[in-house]
């Protein structure tokens, strides 16, 4: 080995050593990090437009969109979270009243009363009166230590609470440097991928088309679900549709069970209390229409945009979940995208000259 090569590897060595370093200066700040990255790669066009407008004046441009966006998004993001602590102190007195004044128990009843249950119960497959005294002691002492529970976890809640508008606040701080100096960074990083030009212009313009796709098709079709069921739970006069609205886009991100996390329990419980026709009316709306728009919608913007096969993004989905948390819902199909163009570029240059 001569110098050159000791040195070269040398440099190499301490490049990726100070690479890792820097990754976990900014681990923290991941999630911001992305999801500022994510709205400005989702407002680039506006910015695009607005700087042809100021004459090329990026600072001026990014400084009003992101400004706009600020504006647009802090009230909606403040009105579903007062709403939602809201409801939930209107949840927890509700559910101490439904156990105290013995509603639950009657709920039991009315339950056991079902011709389902009451066919177990004569094949002797349902423990009901051993359930039925664990489930009112269990009640009984939810109801008395509920209070303590949440007078002992209040200050987490707060910090937690705290940390989150930190977070916001810091992913539109660093979306206006995206907007401002993301070109910029884009060009870096093209310039120090080791790889062909040719190959470099198909990756990043395969990766942006994929980005975009996804935003695309996840966004369009939390939209529409989030809408169609906050219709739905106002027209069979459900409560608060607005808010069940705002957390089913939320949920309609979950792989699997989406928004069904928001309508099964409703079901479930107007089943319960005897409201069969708006249960079986939201059972029937809920699965064919509010859950059915996540298998028309998504196939057809990310699926034909990508060239992915759908049940490989629905399987890529879930597994980058469980390895990138949530941000996976975006990072699954530019990392399977960018597997099946590095594999096209193996097939045309490496196995030919191999050949």
């Amino acid at each position: 080995m001569n110098r050159k090569q000791l040195i070269s590897i040398f440099f190499i060595a301490l490049l990726l050593y100070i690479l890792f370093n820097v990754l976990s200066i900014l681990a923290p700040f991941a999630g911001p990090i992305f999801w500022g990255a994510i709205i400005a790669f989702s407002f680039y066009p506006v910015y695009n437009k607005l700087l042809k407008a100021t004459k090329e004046n990026r600072t001026l441009s990014a400084s009003v969109v992101t400004g706009l966006l600020l504006l647009a998004l802090t009230p909606l993001v403040f009105t579903i979270f007062l709403l939602g602590v809201r409801e939930t102190v209107h949840l927890y007195e509700w559910l101490a009243d439904f156990i105290k004044n013995g509603d639950a128990g009657r709920l039991y009843e009315r339950i056991r009363a079902l011709s389902i249950f009451k066919r177990l119960e004569s094949m002797e497959l349902s423990p009901w009166e051993s359930l039925g005294t664990q489930l009112n002691q269990w009640l009984l002492n939810s109801a008395g230590s509920m209070g303590n529970f949440v007078l002992k976890h209040l200050t987490m809640i707060t910090k937690n609470v705290v940390q989150a508008l930190l977070n916001f606040f810091l992913t539109f701080f660093l979306v206006f440097f995206f907007f401002r100096d993301g070109r910029r960074i884009l060009q870096f990083i093209y310039e120090i991928t080791p790889l062909d030009e040719d190959n470099k212009a198909e990756i990043f313009a395969q990766l942006s088309e994929t980005f975009s796709a996804t935003l695309r098709g996840q966004l369009l079709t939390s939209i529409v679900q989030a809408s169609v069921l906050g219709l739905v739970f106002w027209v069979l006069g459900l409560p608060l549709p607005v808010f069940f609205a705002a957390i089913a886009f939320l949920a309609s991100m979950i792989p699997v069970l989406g928004v069904a996390t928001i309508w099964v329990p409703f079901d479930i419980y107007l089943f319960a209390t005897g409201q069969q026709p708006k249960a079986f009316a939201l059972l029937a709306l809920g699965a064919i229409v509010i859950s059915g728009i996540d298998n028309v919608l998504k196939p057809l913007v990310i699926g034909q945009k990508t060239k992915l096969p759908y049940s490989l993004l629905f399987l890529g989905i879930l597994g980058g979940i469980q390895v990138y948390g949530f941000v996976g819902i975006f990072l699954a199909p530019a990392v399977l995208t960018l597997f099946f163009v590095l594999v096209k570029i193996y097939r045309s240059k490496f196995s030919s000259d191999a050949a």
